[in-house]
C-alpha cells in the first residue's frame, strides 16, 4: 500500500480569478483526486513553480515578481515568441515559445507562500489524518521558463547534453562572481563557489521562508548533466575514456557533499536520469551506490517518464530495477506516473498511452527483495502531473486511470517473480577498469533489449542482498546475473543450481567458464535471442510471429494470491505471442487460448492485463477460460474451462489446502447430484518446487468447473 501519495502541479490552475481562487482550486484537487489520497500516511503537493530558477534568483524579498512556467514550449527561446493571434501553419513549440494564455498574469513570491498556504488548508480540511507536504522542484534545462541565471548570468553552468539546441545544467562546476545580491549570499557570489552549496544555501532559505518540505531535483540533478543520451563524459559511443573515470565520478559525489553542506536536513527527491545504473556509471561515472551510502536523507530515482515518449519501455522497467536493487537507508521508493505534460502540450494519457494502461501495471509489477528476503513493491506514488499545459485538470484524466493506479497498488506482488535478476550495483558502480565499464554498459543494455523482446524480468535483487538470503527462498525460480566478480556469489548461484534451480549468466566471451547443470551462459554479443533461448531451456519459452525487427511486446508476470499476473504493452495487434511454462501452458483468464504444440497462443490488445491461474499440458485446440458468478455460500469464485481435449489440468487456488478448490463437470450444484457423482474424484493435491499448493487432474476432455473457496 502506497504509504505517500505525490499530486504535482504547476501554477497555471491557481492563476485565474487571483488570490481569492487559491484555496478554491486547492479544494478541487483534493476532490478530484480524494479516492487515490485518502487513508495515506502522507499526502504530498509538489509545485512546479518554474525550472526552479526562482529558487536561484530569490533574494528574500516576498514583493519580488519571478517567472513562472507561463510558456508553451521552448521559454528561453526569446527570439521567437508567438501569441495566440499570430501563430502560423509552420508554428512549432521545438522552434518557438507562447504564452499558455493572452497576458499571464505576475506572480510574486507572497504570492507563492499563499499558495503554499491554500494548499496546506485544503489538505487538514479533506485528509486531516495524514501528514501534508508541499515540495519544490528544480531542472537543468531550457524548457520550462525563462531563466535568467541560467542564461544570462551564469551561463557558464550550461555545460550539459544539449536539449534541442540549448545546453543543460552541469550541476557540478562552480560559478563565476556575481554581485546580485541573493538571499543566502547578500554581498553576491565569490568567484569559484561550487554551484552545488549555491543551490544548497538557496534552497535552504526559499524553503524555510516559503514553507516547503522537500526539492525535487529534476532530470538527472546529482547524478548526469546529460541524462537523456547512451553516451557522455566517459564513453563517446565508441571508446571508454576511463582515464576521466576518478576526476567524473568525484565530482558527482562532491555535489551531494557540497549540497549538504548549504542544506544540511531538507529531504530530497531525485528524478535521475532515463538509464540504468551500469549505463549511467558507464558514461558518466555515477556512483550510484557511495550516493545512497552516504546520502541519508534521499528518495531515490523512480521509473522514467521518457518511455511514454519513445515506447522505449524496456529502458524504463530495466532502468528502474537497477537503481532500486539497492536502496538509502529509508529503503523505499517510489512509482510516478505520466498524465499530462505541463509544459509540451501532451497529456500522455490520451495522446501517448491512448488511454491504455500499460504504463500503470508494467512499472507497478516491479518488485524488489531486500536484504531480509521480502519482497518490496513501491510504496510511494506520484503523478505528473495534474493540470495539461494550459493549467486545466479534465476529469477523464482523473476518473480513467485511476481505476488501474488503485488496482495495481492492490495487486502488487506477495511473492517473488520466476525470474530474478540478481544486479551488482554495488560493484558496477565502483568498478576502475575499461572491461567493467564495458560489460555494465552493454549488459544493461542487452537487459533492455531482452525487456522490449518479451523476457518478463520484473523482479530485482542486489548482489549484497543476495549473499544475505537463504536459497530455499528462491526454490523454483530462474536466476539471471552477469558473470559474477565476487567467489561468494559465483558459489551461491552454482548452490542453487545444484540443488535443482536454474541460473542464466551473462557476460564476454572470455567470461564463460565451465558450464555445470543448471547453469546457462549467454554471451552478450549474441545478444537478445540467446537469451530467450536459455530461459526456454530453463522452463519458460515465449515465442512471438513478429519479425526479427519488428517491436515485440513487452511482458511482466507478477505473483499475487498464488496465481501469476501478466502485464502486457503489446506494440503490433496483428500479431501473436505463445507461452509454454514448467507448469504448461498458461491459460489466462477471461479469454480464449489457441494451443499449438503444447503452447498457448494469444493475440493481445495494446494493453492487457490478466490472471493466470490455469495450466494445460495439451497440444492443440482451442481453450477459453471464464470468471462466472459462483451463486455458492461455500465458493468465492467459479471458472470455466472449455475445449480440453486429453489434457492434464494444474490448478493453482487462492486458498492453498486440499479443500482449496474443486472442479465440475456440472455447472451447479443442487440436491439431484450426490457430491460424489459431481466432483472429480482423482484430483490430486500437490506442492511445486518452491512450495506453492495445486490441483492435478488428468486425462480430461469437454468442458469444466473451478470452483474456488
Amino acid at each position: 500500500m502506497f504509504s505517500r501519495v505525490t499530486l504535482e502541479i504547476s501554477l497555471k490552475p491557481f492563476t485565474r480569478g487571483g488570490e481569492e481562487t487559491y484555496l478554491a482550486v486547492a479544494r478541487e484537487i483534493f476532490a478530484d483526486w480524494y479516492p487515490l489520497i485518502k487513508n495515506r500516511r502522507e499526502g504530498s503537493l509538489m509545485l512546479w513553480t518554474s525550472d526552479g530558477s526562482e529558487l536561484l534568483d530569490y533574494r528574500g524579498e516576498p514583493d519580488d515578481p519571478f517567472e513562472y512556467a507561463s510558456y508553451l514550449g521552448l521559454a528561453n527561446n526569446e527570439s521567437e515568441t508567438h501569441t495566440k493571434k499570430d501563430r502560423h501553419e509552420h508554428f512549432s513549440l521545438y522552434r518557438c515559445r507562447s504564452p499558455y494564455e493572452e497576458n499571464p498574469p505576475v506572480m510574486t513570491y507572497a504570492g507563492l507562500k499563499k499558495i503554499v498556504h491554500a494548499l496546506r488548508a485544503a489538505a487538514a480540511e479533506r485528509i486531516p489524518a495524514s501528514r501534508f507536504l508541499v515540495g519544490t522542484t528544480f531542472d537543468i534545462g531550457p524548457e520550462f521558463a525563462v531563466s535568467r541565471f541560467k542564461y544570462r548570468r551564469h551561463p557558464e553552468v550550461m555545460t550539459g547534453g544539449k536539449i534541442l539546441r540549448y545546453g543543460s545544467l552541469d550541476s557540478t562546476v562552480t560559478l563565476a562572481a556575481d554581485t546580485r545580491a541573493y538571499a543566502a549570499f547578500p554581498d553576491g557570489i565569490p568567484e569559484g563557489t561550487s554551484f552545488a552549496y549555491f543551490l544548497g544555501r538557496q534552497t535552504e532559505a526559499f524553503c524555510r521562508d516559503l514553507g516547503f518540505d522537500y526539492l525535487w531535483l529534476s532530470n538527472g540533478v546529482g547524478f548526469s548533466a546529460d541524462p537523456w543520451s547512451l553516451d557522455g563524459k566517459l564513453y563517446d559511443g565508441k571508446t571508454f575514456r576511463i582515464e576521466n573515470l576518478n576526476h567524473t565520478r568525484d565530482k558527482v559525489l562532491a555535489f551531494w557533499a557540497d549540497f549538504r553542506r548549504g542544506c544540511p536536513d531538507l529531504p530530497v527527491a531525485t528524478r535521475g536520469t532515463n538509464n540504468s545504473a551500469g549505463i549511467d556509471y558507464a558514461t558518466d561515472g555515477v556512483p550510484l551506490y557511495e550516493i545512497y551510502e552516504t546520502e541519508k536523507n534521499l528518495l531515490p530515482p523512480p521509473n522514467s517518464p521518457w518511455a511514454a515518449i519513445n515506447g522505449n519501455f524496456g529502458l524504463e522497467l530495466m532502468g528502474h530495477m537497477t537503481r532500486i536493487a539497492t536502496l538509502p537507508p529509508e529503503d523505499t521508493f517510489l512509482f510516478r506516473y505520466y498524465i499530462h505534460d505541463p509544459w509540451w502540450v501532451n497529456s500522455p494519457w490520451r495522446d501517448r498511452y491512448n488511454r491504455q494502461p500499460h504504463d500503470i501495471y508494467l512499472p507497478m509489477a516491479v518488485s524488489r527483495i531486500d536484504g531480509e528476503g521480502r519482497v518490496r513493491s513501491a510504496e510511494m506514488f506520484g503523478i505528473l502531473s495534474i493540470d495539461n499545459s494550459y493549467g486545466e485538470m479534465p476529469d477523464d484524466c482523473v476518473n480513467e486511470p485511476l481505476p488501474h493506479i488503485l488496482r495495481a497498488e492492490r495487486e502488487a506482488s506477495d511473492a517473488i517473480a520466476p525470474i530474478v535478476w540478481v544486479y551488482p550495483v554495488r560493484e558496477i558502480t565502483t568498478a576502475r577498469t575499461v572491461e567493467e565499464l564495458r560489460r555494465a554498459y552493454f549488459g544493461d543494455r542487452m537487459i533492455a533489449d531482452a525487456v522490449n523482446a518479451a523476457f518478463p524480468l520484473n523482479c530485482v535483487t542486489s548482489t549484497d542482498n543476495f549473499l544475505l538470503h537463504d536459497l530455499s527462498l528462491y526454490r523454483g525460480r530462474v536466476l539471471l546475473s552477469p558473470v559474477p566478480t565476487s567467489p561468494e556469489v559465483e558459489k551461491r548461484l552454482a548452490a542453487h543450481a545444484a540443488a535443482g534451480g536454474a541460473v542464466i549468466l551473462y557476460g564476454e566471451r572470455e567470461e564463460r567458464r565451465t558450464e555445470s547443470r543448471g547453469i546457462a551462459f549467454v554471451d552478450i554479443a549474441e545478444g537478445v535471442p540467446a537469451l530467450r533461448r536459455a530461459l526456454a531451456a530453463c522452463g519458460y519459452e515465449i515465442r512471438t510471429t513478429h519479425g526479427e525487427e519488428e517491436k515485440k511486446p513487452v511482458l511482466t508476470l507478477s505473483p499475487y494470491q498464488n496465481s501469476l499476473l501478466f502485464s502486457v504493452y503489446n506494440p503490433d495487434t496483428t500479431k501473436d505471442i505463445f507461452f509454454r511454462f514448467p507448469h504448461g501452458a498458461p491459460i489466462l483468464l477471461g479469454g480464449e487460448a489457441e494451443l499449438r504444440e503444447g503452447m498457448a497462443g494469444y493475440r493481445f490488445p495494446r494493453a492487457d492485463r490478466r490472471e493466470c491461474r490455469v495450466y494445460l499440458r495439451q497440444e492443440s485446440g482451442t481453450v477459453s477460460l471464464s470468471e462466472v458468478a459462483p451463486v455458492s455460500a461455500i465458493y468465492r469464485r467459479k471458472f470455466r474451462l472449455t475445449g480440453l481435449a486429453d489434457a492434464e489440468l494444474i490448478v493453482f487456488p487462492e486458498e492453498e489446502t486440499p479443500d482449496g478448490l474443486r472442479i465440475s463437470r456440472k455447472e451447479e450444484i443442487d440436491g439431484y447430484f450426490p457430491e460424489e457423482d459431481f466432483y472429480l474424484a482423482d484430483t490430486e493435491f500437490c506442492r511445486d518446487a518452491d512450495g506453492r499448493g495445486y490441483f492435478k487432474a488428468s486425462h480430461l476432455d469437454g468442458e469444466f468447473y473451478l470452483w474456488f473457496r
